[in-house]
C-alpha cells in the first residue's frame, strides 16, 4: 500500500481534492484513509507523533492487519494553514471595534472577554491581527466583520453604554467587480462598574446594581430603583471612604470623612449595624453609608 499523505491545519480541517475539509480527529482520518484500500483491516495505533511547526512533516507507520496478515502503512503528517487561519497574523482585517471607556479596569476586563471569545472562534476564521491602544481604549482589528459587529453587541449588552457600526467602502473586487466593505465598530462603555456610586446631574446619589443595555439604579435616599439610558446620563464616580458608626438610635449616625463630626445618615443600610461599626461612605449634602 503506498504512503498516505494527510495536510492538516491545526483548526482540524484537511486537505481533500484541493479543499479543506473539516475532521474529528486525526487518528479518525487516518483509519478512514487507510480503509479505503483495506476495509476490514484493524489498525494498531501505538503513537502518532504530530508535526508542530508549519510546514514540517513526520513519517508514521501504522499496522494494519487483514486475515491476519500485517501490512505496514506510512501516513505523511504536514502542518499547513487552510485559507481561513492563513489569514492570522497579517496585515489583513475586515473591521476595527473601537472599544472606549473612562475606566480602566472596564477596559481590561471587556478586552480579555473579547480575546477569550476570538480563540474561541478561530474556527470560523476570526482572530485580532493587530491591537493598538489609546488614551480612553483599544482598536482591535478584526479578521470578519459579522463577527467583530455581534462581539461589539455582546460588549454593549453586557455593560451598556454606546454602540455603533458604520460600514464603509474600502476597495473593489477585480475578480468579481462588487465592492468590498470594511466595518467601524465603536462601543463606548461605561466609566463605572456594578456596587460604584455615582452622582447624577449633581443632584442625585446612586448605586449601580446592574450593567446592561438599561442601567438600573438604586436612588439611595429614596431607597427605590431606576432604569436608564446610558447615553442620557451625565454622572461621576464619587469616591468611598472608610469610617466608623458613632450612634445607632434614634437615628443612625457616621463619623463625617470630612470634618470628623458626627453626621446622620442620608439612607437606610440594608443590614443592621452595631456601635464602633467600620462602614463605606460617600458624601454628598451628607453621607450615605454604601455596604
Amino acid at each position: 500500500m503506498k504512503a498516505i499523505n494527510i495536510t492538516f491545519c491545526s483548526c482540524n480541517k484537511y486537505i481533500y481534492r484541493n479543499m479543506w475539509k473539516p475532521y474529528k480527529s486525526i487518528k479518525e482520518l487516518i483509519a478512514k484513509k487507510i480503509r479505503k484500500e483495506l476495509p476490514r483491516a484493524k489498525l494498531s495505533f501505538k503513537y502518532i507523533e504530530m508535526p508542530l511547526v508549519l510546514k514540517e512533516k513526520k513519517e508514521n507507520e501504522i499496522i494494519a492487519k487483514v486475515k491476519g496478515k500485517e501490512h505496514v502503512v506510512k501516513v505523511i503528517l504536514k502542518l499547513s494553514k487552510c485559507n481561513i487561519c492563513a489569514k492570522e497574523g497579517t496585515e489583513y482585517y475586515e473591521a476595527i471595534l473601537q472599544v472606549r471607556s473612562s475606566s480602566f479596569k472596564v477596559l481590561e476586563e471587556s478586552i480579555e472577554l473579547l480575546k477569550k471569545r476570538v480563540e474561541n472562534l478561530r474556527h470560523k476564521g476570526m482572530f485580532i491581527n493587530k491591537v493598538k491602544q489609546l488614551d480612553e481604549g483599544y482598536n482591535l482589528y478584526m479578521t470578519n466583520k459579522r463577527i467583530a459587529q455581534a462581539l461589539g453587541r455582546e460588549l454593549y449588552e453586557a455593560y451598556g453604554g454606546i454602540y455603533k457600526a458604520s460600514p464603509h467602502l474600502f476597495s473593489r473586487s477585480r475578480q468579481t467587480s462588487k465592492n468590498i466593505y470594511r466595518v467601524n465598530v465603536f462601543v463606548r462603555l461605561p466609566g463605572f462598574e456594578k456596587a460604584d456610586v455615582i452622582l447624577v446631574n449633581d443632584n442625585k446619589v446612586y448605586k449601580v446594581e446592574k450593567l446592561g443595555k438599561k442601567i438600573k439604579l438604586l436612588d439611595l435616599e429614596k431607597n427605590s430603583f431606576v432604569s436608564v439610558d446610558y447615553s442620557k446620563l451625565s454622572y461621576h464616580i464619587l469616591k468611598k471612604h472608610s469610617t466608623y458608626t458613632s450612634r445607632i438610635y434614634p437615628d443612625l449616625e457616621v463619623i463625617n470623612p470630612f470634618d470628623y463630626q458626627s453626621s446622620i445618615v442620608k439612607n437606610k443600610p440594608k443590614q443592621g449595624l452595631e456601635l464602633g461599626q467600620e462602614v463605606n461612605v460617600v458624601v454628598h449634602k451628607g453621607v450615605y453609608v454604601v455596604d
